[in-house]
């Protein structure tokens, strides 16, 4: 029966570039990532191995066949692909798949395809479900509140990962105004919530600032928390 292990992802638009180290790291010492998983990876024990590796963004449609033979290519080998997103192994010194600046915005601008599709419908959803539930009475109320909230949940980590993409393209593009924006507006949001939590009478809008609160909060303690598991796990090793 061969052994396999999972490792979590720090999340591909926090730490793409550790997840891809640790990954090598761990081919050296014969654990081989065979699938993305839910927030991670699966990998199979094998014989130890030097392998670098790479994540590539792509919608593909009918030049598929053509896509991944052209990084065959190029000396990299498919490991797996997860929707949009492809996993690339290679042997170390194969020369990167991102050679260039145009290349690797090109990249960053695939990532958040996805992301901004999902927030064409989920942001609106949850803006109306909020409205409602604020004008409406008794047991209409009380389904869109939960329904707000729900998607308020939903939302406010999408949002944050969607923030963190564009803040990866416009470092790449040099835009360090747009990247500071990105550090501050979380804090913002916190600092405006906390008010609406002290000082609001509406108890729905309290409610609301809390969760956008915990929503954040919650965001800031798994990016914490899978930054020191793998700090932990190096020192370890």
């Amino acid at each position: 029966m061969r052994k396999t292990k999972y490792m979590i992802s720090g999340g591909l638009a926090f730490s793409e570039q550790k997840d891809m180290e640790k990954l090598r790291k761990l081919s050296s010492e014969g654990w081989h990532v065979t699938k993305f998983s839910f927030l991670g990876y699966t990998l199979e024990q094998g014989e130890s191995a030097d392998y670098i590796y790479s994540i590539d963004y792509r919608t593909l449609e009918n030049d598929a066949e053509e896509y991944f033979e052209l990084f065959q290519d190029a000396g990299w080998s498919l490991v797996d692909s997860s929707v949009d997103i492809h996993l690339f192994r290679a042997a170390p010194h194969t020369k990167p798949i991102y050679t260039d600046l145009d290349t690797t915005i090109e990249k960053y601008k695939n990532q958040t395809k996805p992301l901004n599709i999902t927030m064409m419908t989920l942001v609106p959803a949850t803006i109306i479900t909020w409205v409602i539930s604020l004008k409406s009475t008794g047991n209409i109320h009380t389904l869109f509140f939960c329904l707000a909230l729900l998607l308020t949940v939903l939302t406010i980590p999408l949002l944050w990962t969607a923030l963190t993409s564009y803040g990866n393209q416009w470092k790449a593009e040099n835009k360090k105004g747009l990247v500071l924006l990105t550090k501050l507006l979380p804090v913002i949001a916190v600092v405006v919530a906390f008010f609406a939590v002290m000082e609001s009478g509406i108890k729905s809008l309290q409610i609301l600032a809390s969760a956008v609160i915990g929503a954040t909060v919650f965001v800031t303690f798994i990016t914490v928390f899978t930054s020191l598991y793998h700090r932990i796990k190096a020192k370890k090793a």
